[in-house]
């Protein structure tokens, strides 16, 4: 039931993101038209696949999907020159001094503070250094990554669900504006999620055997080391293992148990080599981490930004080195801002509504310096509509796995879901960190047109 409200909540709060940009109140025949736009996606999909089902086998459909998702990225890259920005430039510009055998960067500020973000660097280095400077390379890259993340989203869906809710999910992720745009920004993530949602697949897929552990230990840990969101990946992994261990007997519970720790071991294993294998080469002195902690912490309780970036705050910590002085002051601006526990409430229920509920940040990274208004607001609209469509079979999906128990595979999705979103209600929120969890988001969705389809054609045939 909390996950069912999570997706209702977050529609709604889309709704209301939505109305107010287009500066109409919110009422019942503004939110008709948008889920009723959000329906008809719904059953034009539940049609293609009905029809597809009888006419294409299982392996042919997979490879037009792939087919299809890989033209539209691909498209995309050759269509818009998106300039490299941002955070993205400065991993950008160390990545070709480091190419070059200049690891001077790493001094900066920038890696000085958050050291984890050498990881992304250095695999752009070594991508320089073999095809020389140019974004295009890292860019069709990025195409084959969200490609492979299309792929894993239809396996993971046929794995949790069936083949119908698979080949639904999977064209929702190919065709969803935000992964088609960001796949000409040059961010951590494209490379990071293929990685994050190969090891879930590897796990649902084969159980706690000894190379399913060590191969999803490593997967995971090389995602973390582009994007560090281990941390919380293995905690939702932990919370799902319990889950499973409570549930099964004594023998599996050993079987479980080792997993988790086989996972663990690796894991951690994978980083040490890296991160010391950094230090041994020259390019940095502190292991792959963050050294500012609190940071996002300062930026997510900040109540004049309702948790977003604060130049203000960053003007303020900047003048503390980073260490015990720094973090002190850090922990004095988060007890303040915590210290009235009706403000906090307030800011946790503004940041659900801004993370869930505003409009992508995609249009601004990968359109933000190119005049394109008409496009861009074509771009926008169908994001919205897309979203809400997600959001609204998700929930439906939801509430009818709450009546009929499903088995027990999605748990570990809905925990991503559900963590991730709790997450962000402490930290800094944007919503290009969103991404990472709509392949999550596609699956339910999947399974939601397929059973409210489903459902609805019965109901008609009885009559």
């Amino acid at each position: 039931m909390c996950w069912a409200l999570f997706f209702l909540l977050a529609l709604y709060s889309t709704l209301i993101d939505l109305s107010l940009i287009i500066r109409l109140k919110t009422d019942i025949a503004f939110i008709s038209v948008v889920i009723a736009a959000s329906i008809i996606i719904g059953a034009v999909l539940a049609a293609a696949v009905c029809i597809t089902n009888h006419w294409i086998n299982n392996r042919t459909f997979l490879a037009i999907l792939i087919t299809i998702a890989f033209l539209l990225r691909l498209g995309w890259i050759l269509w818009i020159p998106t300039p490299v920005q941002s955070d993205f430039a400065e991993m950008y510009q160390g990545a070709v001094q480091a190419a070059k055998g200049d690891f001077s960067f790493s001094k900066n500020p920038y890696f000085s503070a958050w050291v984890y973000q050498l990881g992304f660097t250095m695999y752009e280095a070594l991508i320089v250094r073999v095809f020389g400077e140019g974004l295009f390379i890292l860019k069709l890259l990025n195409v084959l990554y969200c490609t492979g993340t299309v792929f894993l989203v239809y396996q993971i869906a046929a794995r949790l669900f069936n083949e119908s809710s698979a080949r639904m999910a999977g064209v929702i992720y190919a065709v969803y504006t935000p992964s088609i745009l960001m796949c000409s920004v040059l961010t951590n993530e494209h490379i990071a999620h293929f990685l994050f949602y190969l090891g879930f697949y590897l796990l649902i897929r084969k159980g706690f055997h000894w190379q399913t552990w060590l191969y999803t230990g490593i997967l995971l840990a090389l995602g973390d080391i582009m994007r560090p969101l281990g941390s919380f990946i293995l905690l939702a992994l932990g919370l799902y293992l319990f889950f499973l261990f409570l549930r099964n007997g004594k023998r599996a519970k050993l079987q479980i148990a080792g997993g988790f720790a086989g996972i663990l071991a690796v894991f951690y294993i994978v980083h040490y080599i890296v991160s010391y294998g950094f230090i041994a080469a020259g390019v940095t002195q502190y292991p792959l981490s963050n050294r500012d902690p609190l940071w996002k912490f300062v930026l997510g309780f900040n109540h004049e930004t309702n948790g977003q970036y604060s130049a203000k705050d960053e003007a303020y910590i900047a003048q503390f080195p980073i260490g015990e002085q720094r973090m002190e002051a850090e922990r004095q601006l988060i007890q303040e801002r915590l210290s009235d526990t009706g403000k906090t409430a307030a800011l946790f229920k503004e940041k659900f509504k801004i993370m869930w509920g505003a409009n992508d940040a995609a249009v601004y990274w990968s359109l933000g310096a190119i005049e394109r208004p008409n496009v861009k607001d074509i771009l926008f609209k169908t994001e919205r509509v897309f979203y809400s469509s997600m959001l609204l079979f998700a929930a439906a999906g939801l509430f009818f796995m709450i009546r009929k128990s499903e088995n027990d595979l999605s748990v570990f999705f809905l925990l991503l879901v559900l963590g991730y979103a709790a997450v962000h209600l402490l930290i800094e929120i944007q919503t290009r960190y969103r991404p990472f969890i709509i392949p999550s988001f596609a699956v339910f969705q999947g399974y939601g047109i397929f059973i409210v389809f489903t459902h609805l054609w019965n109901k008609y045939k009885r009559t």
